[in-house]
């Protein structure tokens, strides 16, 4: 059994600017490059706060859901997490409220 990893959906996979309900976008450069070099090794598992069946439809209309586990709103065990709004939690609780403090995601 390959080992899992969760990859979260808006500001990852998809072209992202800030939430918009109807509206999600089209896959990013490289997306399912990526998706397939991660499924080669990894369970990949997509988990988002929007509806989970409406992210579904949208992986298989680009055919991205063929490298694709399952996809969930919740964050499962899994080896690592990718997510755009992440922060690597070090052993320092100063150094990550600095990085808190400053933080904002790529595409802001």
């Amino acid at each position: 059994m390959k080992p899992r990893i969760c990859v979260d959906f808006d500001g990852v996979l998809n072209n992202y600017s800030g939430y918009d309900k109807e509206n999600l976008g089209t896959p990013r450069p490289g997306a399912e490059e990526f998706l397939k070099k991660l499924s080669m090794n990894f369970y990949v598992i997509i988990f988002t706060v929007r509806n989970y069946s409406i992210v579904a439809k949208w992986l298989d209309h680009y055919d991205l859901l063929q490298y694709v586990g399952d996809v969930t709103r919740f964050k499962r065990p899994a080896v690592a997490y990718i997510d755009d709004r992440g922060m690597c939690f070090k052993g320092d609780y100063e150094e990550i409220l600095e990085e808190l403090e400053n933080f904002k995601p790529y595409w802001k």
